[in-house]
């Protein structure tokens, strides 16, 4: 059985928290060059039709990485910089000065009781780095839980 967008969305949450994790609180640019995300040919820009001539589309992988951290942002695990003015791009992949919230930086320190003495963050990095892919995919997903609950918890939503 083949991978789903939730495994992809899983296995590249993960990714993007190691990162944000030790870097923390320095902000860092993320872009699918940091992950060894395949990208499709961006082309040339034709300054008469303001269009991008011989662009392909974005690789799946592509679309996964930018809705991934788009989507980080959107829920307030992590912020990111704006980009340069006048660029608006159709799909955006480029995330300067990204950096962990309070939200992410809580939900990633937190302990859970099965393991009692590492924190999720430092489990997603240690994954992440040894490649191993199901403890990467379950540690994000624990950490998305107590995101959710702890959102929960804020917005007076009872338990």
């Amino acid at each position: 059985m083949g991978s789903t967008n939730i495994d992809e969305f899983n296995l590249m949450t993960g990714k993007v928290f190691a990162v944000l994790y030790e870097a923390f609180p320095i902000p860092v640019y993320l872009s699918p060059a940091e992950f060894e995300v395949p990208v499709g040919a961006e082309g040339e820009y034709d300054p008469i039709t303001g269009e991008l001539a011989g662009s392909e589309p974005p690789t799946h992988e592509e679309l996964i990485f930018a809705h991934t951290v788009q989507w980080l942002i959107d829920t307030g695990y992590m912020t990111c910089g704006s980009l340069p003015s006048g660029c608006i791009p159709s799909l955006r992949t480029h995330f300067p000065n990204s950096r962990l919230t309070a939200k992410g930086l809580e939900t990633l320190n937190a302990i859970p009781d099965s393991l009692k003495s590492e924190s999720l963050g430092s489990q997603i990095a240690a994954a992440s780095k040894s490649g191993s892919v199901e403890l990467l995919k379950m540690a994000v997903g624990e950490a998305l839980g107590i995101g959710a609950v702890a959102f929960g918890r804020y917005m007076g939503i009872p338990q």
